[in-house]
């Protein structure tokens, strides 16, 4: 074929404009309707009707989206026989809409704000191509077009996957996908979902600012010294971007995203559970692409206030392991903060907390009297509750608020805001800046999303935790987006502590209360004992001394003691034993790799004229039957009845 040649009695021959899977794609001009368009050439992979069903898949699925606006339109599919085959076409040309612009992958960077305006009509294209239940699976900035005016259009579905499919909808090699863009569920093989194409937008819109993807440069198109790196060091190459893109590990410089780094974060968590749907995605995009061009100092306090400030006069690079969202996953957010001034009877050294720089004593105060509720403002959350929002505060430990998201009749929403010590990861930075606070990323463990407040950077200590999760019981996560639970979350905890300090409770706990008690002095060494191999001279104790774990050296197993509220167990939720004169409930949990003692201390009246109760919950785990477990439970349960008695 040369230029021009006319094409089938219609299409002139222009010039050839890029290359496919079947040849070169050329630019034509329909002499009919007097426009131009492109040629793009697609072969059979085989005989018969089965390969031209495949081939054709593609065009079936665009002409789907016809009508879309960011969705490249397809006017016809032009059979080509073959001489050589007896008269059968072995050849399809696709006549499609052409796109002056080419793909995005030969156009300079843009900004962060255009790649937000670019990424939102991308977003809006995969929610339809979503709705009809198509997963695009190849998005990448090749195969982004943009039109005379600006617009962005979604190109080639030639890896295209029906969801509940047994195979893409036209054939593919073994890597269908691109491993610089790819989310870590395809580039392992699993089905593709649509929360994959998300996570391939966010890798392209990052390569649309900075000019490369956040695994580096294309395997194969750099150049290093004015000349091609040998076929070893490409191999090589292609080998660690295939190894990176399984693990979902990414690389983002948060200076040349700015504004558009917590959207990339959130649609690049590895866990596609945790990811944002193409429409909550585009929300995201939105929001950026409106906001406009940023100055310096908004970007800064986008990043995380003076700390981010620094990073606009110096560049770096943060690794990001993308973790985040779905039916079963839990979110937690922690607050990082300095170690607080309690003295030892449990008294703040302060009890206003206003004194000294603005840590752990200036914002929490004593644990004993703090308001852990106040950190949930529930107003924040109701868009996600069809039905109520409530807080329950006679569940968990003392260092605890757990507000329940009714979605349905068969869905609720668990929040959890806890006390606890612990130090930030090494090298958190933060992506958001809410006055004094800094909300931070934090790697999670698969079907869990983390976000980190800070007041201290990696110096912090105390944290205060926040854990989104889906009720027992639930049977599935209707429309709620528990990253997005989690996001809202942070923002009202850190606007709280901004505001500081938490608020006093407003009456205090009775002096019979196990509050005013040490957990961890209820187990001596020989109570530990009766777990084999316990370390018990290194117990890791939580805020307030109100629970300690202890670890062993044999079968994996662990032993625990904390402070528990909850309404008072039954025969029914397991064994009811009395242990000097304390009701007592043992159980196993679904598992059965975890044995609870539950030794009851007290009742009292709860929330709503609930009758709850203050226990001592003592925890066995490890690999061991459940029998043994409940008999090492059992005896620390003994143990730390008869100390409770002779308080």
């Amino acid at each position: 074929m040369r230029s021009g040649e006319e094409f089938a009695d219609r299409y002139v021959l222009k010039e050839v404009i890029g290359a496919g899977r079947g040849g070169d794609v050329w630019l034509a001009h329909d002499t009919v309707v007097g426009q131009d368009v492109a040629l793009k050439p697609e072969q059979t992979d085989g005989e018969g009707e089965t390969a031209v069903r495949r081939l054709l898949g593609e065009p079936r699925t665009m002409a789907k989206f016809r009508d879309h606006p960011h969705v490249v339109t397809l006017y016809d599919v032009v059979a080509v026989a073959s001489e050589a085959d007896g008269g059968d076409a072995d050849t399809y040309w696709f006549v499609m809409e052409y796109v002056p612009g080419g793909g995005l992958d030969r156009h300079p960077p843009v900004s962060p704000e255009q790649a937000a305006r670019i990424g939102a009509q991308l977003a809006d294209a995969l929610v339809a191509l979503h709705e009809e239940g198509i997963v695009h699976c190849d998005v990448k900035p090749a195969n982004i077009g943009l039109t005379r005016r600006g617009d962005a259009k979604l190109l080639d579905f030639g890896a295209a996957y029906r969801v509940g499919g047994r195979e893409t909808i036209t054939f593919n090699g073994p890597f269908s996908y691109t491993p610089d863009y790819a989310a870590p569920e395809l580039a392992r093989g699993s089905v593709p979902r649509p929360v994959s194409d998300v996570f391939c937008l966010a890798a392209t819109l990052y390569a649309l600012v900075t000019g490369a993807p956040p695994r580096g440069s294309e395997p194969g198109e750099r150049e290093s010294n004015d000349h091609r790196e040998d076929t070893d060091s490409e191999e090589n190459t292609r080998s660690l971007r295939h190894l990176q893109a399984e693990q979902g590990f990414v690389e983002l410089d948060t200076d040349a995203v700015g504004p558009l780094y917590p959207a990339l974060a959130a649609m690049l968590r590895r866990n596609p559970r945790q990811r944002p749907d193409a429409t909550e995605a585009k929300q995201l995009l939105e929001d950026v692409a409106a906001a406009g061009p940023r100055s310096s100092k908004d970007t800064a306090s986008a990043l995380g206030g003076a700390a981010a400030a620094d990073t606009l006069t110096k560049r770096r690079r943060r690794p990001l392991l993308a973790a985040a969202l779905g039916v079963g996953a839990v979110m937690a957010l922690a607050l990082v903060l300095i170690p607080g001034g309690d003295d030892e009877d449990g008294k703040p050294a302060s009890e206003d907390g206003q004194g000294g720089q603005p840590g752990a004593q200036a914002l929490i105060g004593s644990p004993h009297t703090a308001n852990v509720c106040a950190l949930s403002d529930t107003s924040v959350l109701d868009q996600f509750a069809g039905k109520d929002v409530r807080k329950d505060v006679d569940y968990g430990n003392f260092d605890r608020c757990d507000v329940l998201v009714e979605v349905d009749d068969e869905t609720r929403i668990d929040v959890k805001i806890r006390l606890l010590q612990s130090a930030p990861p090494q090298g958190a930075e933060p992506f958001r800046t809410i006055g004094r606070i800094d909300i931070v990323e934090d790697e999670a463990e698969n079907d869990e999303c983390s976000r980190l407040l800070t007041t201290g950077g990696s110096t912090g200590e105390t944290v205060v935790q926040v854990r989104v999760n889906m009720g027992e019981g639930s049977v599935n996560g209707g429309n709620a987006t528990l990253c997005t639970v989690a996001e809202r979350a942070a923002v009202s905890a850190a606007e709280v502590l901004d505001a500081g300090p938490i608020p006093r409770r407003a009456s205090a706990y009775p002096q019979t209360s196990l509050v005013w008690g040490n957990a961890c002095k209820l187990l001596d060494a020989t109570a530990l004992s009766v777990v084999p191999g316990l370390r018990a001279d290194v117990p890791d104790a939580a805020i307030a001394n109100w629970s300690c774990e202890w670890s062993s050296t044999v079968d994996e197993l662990d032993a625990a003691v904390s402070f528990f509220r909850d309404q008072p167990g039954s025969a029914q939720d397991g064994t009811v034993l009395t242990l000097s004169g304390y009701r007592t409930v043992v159980k196993t949990n679904d598992e059965g790799d975890t044995c609870s003692a539950l030794v009851e201390h007290h009742r009292y009246q709860g929330q709503d004229g609930v009758t709850a109760a203050e226990m001592v919950r003592l925890d066995v785990h490890g690999e061991r039957p459940a029998e043994d477990l409940c008999g090492m439970a059992k005896d620390l349960a003994a143990s730390a009845a008869a100390r409770l008695r002779a308080r």
